[in-house]
């Protein structure tokens, strides 16, 4: 990936001898885009932000729903050496202001929708789409440059192209800094563990303002000619993506294990036509195994396929095929084709088969730092390594299991306790959505575990049920001396990460 740039992902499409030129590239709600049409309206909006003073590294926030623009601008961005800082849309616009501070944004796109929390004080250009501000520029007049006035060489593949914002679980976020070849490795492997293919239609569940809503395998289907549907953002129904399934024959999308069990318990399930997908992506949790089993009954063409990535590497590091999702239950797999992964202890040392240690990752995907964060960059890459802050064993095979962050470990009698494999046991209970456990001080242990278990409504599991059940899997020292049930959803951050301090607070109240 030396010379190639993100550019290039849709060029290549339009060359001599290509058949892609007029095959579409991405659906959303009706409306499509051929390669032909999305390389060409990406190159107006560069010609467009060029003429209006858009320079080689200019940041550009982004706060958008999805929407075809976002492709658009994500490619004319890039073309111009520019740096696209995606915002979810679901934070406050104080916390929106951090991030546009944080990175230094000369730039800011927002839709009418989201005008509520985009700040317009006269600090950076303002692009807006279906609405209009004082001194800004309409997304229309952008497009109405000519696209021949677009730069073809303005970006270089170590050039910095995405600032992808953590979502602040441990503090304040950080901009993690991905180049153009950072990016394309990593849709390279994707390409290549995952047999991506022109033929294949990826559909987009989360939103593309989150790592996993742009980098998991939508880039990589763009790259190989295939096709791209667009979800909205808001709004999740089963049902509605079931719709879409059928209708755009679908063949590979991604769900978070809460989203693919809702769509497992689906009753309309068997009255749509998924027999075209092929492939679905899971990840940010283990997918318990009585989910695998519900989807290889529910859909026999289809392979659950878990991994395991985060903004640094954004986002699938290591994978765990199908076929051994029920043999390695629990496991997070091995190794991307891009990645080399250790396990090691405080001094860096590997450690043996089933010795908890820190995740450690090599890789030509890995991000190249935090934008302005000198002293995080040179802990998080100690080496030429990308320290995860996750804890994990492996087994003799190779498989890696995740034992949770180093942060949230409980030291109860002077024993380790990782809540991760105490959450996975209770997640394998059917009455059991989701569970978090954190830690509290005890008097005669130092620590004890405290769950938060969310049942499903209707559900009569009792704690004395739940504390049977964690007995038959677990060591007594690891069983959280209280549950609390609740039909609440545990509380997360806007990408869907668990807060274990909100858990903690909830705990005490």
């Amino acid at each position: 990936m030396d010379r190639y740039t993100l550019a290039e992902v849709l060029r290549k499409h339009r060359t001599a001898g290509s058949v892609n030129a007029e095959r579409i590239a991405v659906t959303f709600e009706g409306a499509s885009l051929t390669y032909d049409e999305l390389d060409v309206r990406s190159d107006r909006v560069a010609a467009g932000l060029r003429a209006r003073g858009f320079a080689h590294g200019d940041r550009v926030g982004v706060l958008l729903y999805n929407r075809l623009e976002w492709l658009e601008l994500f490619f004319a961005v890039a073309k111009l050496g520019g740096v696209v800082v995606p915002i979810n849309y679901l934070l406050k616009r104080k916390e929106v202001e951090f991030i546009l501070d944080d990175c230094q944004a000369r730039w800011l796109v927002f839709e009418k929708a989201l005008a509520d929390v985009a700040p317009v004080d006269g600090s950076r250009r303002i692009v807006t789409i279906d609405t209009s501000v004082d001194g800004g520029i309409d997304y229309q007049e952008l497009l109405s440059a000519d696209a021949d006035d677009a730069p073809r060489d303005a970006a270089k593949a170590d050039d910095l192209v995405l600032l992808q914002y953590t979502s602040g679980t441990t503090g304040t976020p950080k901009g993690a800094m991905h180049t153009h070849s950072t990016v394309l490795w990593n849709s390279f492997h994707q390409i290549v563990d995952y047999e991506i293919t022109a033929k294949d239609v990826y559909l987009i569940v989360p939103a593309l303002c989150w790592a996993a809503g742009l980098h998991d395998i939508a880039l990589a289907t763009l790259w190989r000619g295939g096709r791209v549907v667009l979800s909205p953002s808001t709004g999740f129904e089963p049902t509605r993506l079931l719709a879409t399934v059928q209708r755009e024959r679908v063949t590979a999308t991604l769900m978070v294990p809460t989203v693919l069990k809702r769509v497992l318990a689906e009753p309309t399930l068997g009255d749509y036509d998924t027999s075209s997908l092929r492939l679905i992506v899971s990840g940010g949790e283990p997918v318990p195994v009585t989910a695998i089993e519900d989807a290889q009954r529910k859909l026999p063409n289809c392979a659950v396929l878990q991994v395991y990535g985060m903004s640094e590497f954004p986002t699938m590091m290591s994978y765990l095929p199908a076929e051994d999702a029920v043999r390695k239950l629990g496991s997070a797999g091995r190794a991307c084709s891009a990645a080399e992964l250790r396990i090691v202890d405080d001094k860096g040392n590997d450690v043996p088969p089933g010795v908890v240690g820190e995740i450690i990752c090599r890789s030509p995907a890995n991000m190249i730092g935090y934008y302005n964060r000198p002293e995080a960059t040179k802990a998080a890459l100690a080496g030429g390594w990308l320290h995860t802050g996750d804890l994990a064993t492996y087994d003799e095979e190779g498989y890696i299991f995740i034992s949770g962050r180093a942060k949230d470990m409980i030291i109860s009698g002077g024993l380790n306790v990782y809540p991760a494999e105490v959450e996975r046991v209770l997640a394998q209970h059917d009455d059991v959505i989701e569970a978090a456990v954190v830690g509290k001080p005890d008097d005669k242990w130092g620590e004890v575990g405290d769950a938060l278990v969310v049942v499903r409504p209707g559900a009569t599991v009792t704690e004395d049920e739940l504390l049977e059940h964690m007995r038959a899997e677990l060591a007594n020292y690891k069983i959280p001396k209280r549950i609390t049930l609740t039909t609440e959803p545990l509380p997360r951050t806007t990408s869907g990460k668990v807060q274990k301090f909100r858990v903690k607070e909830l705990l005490q109240s």
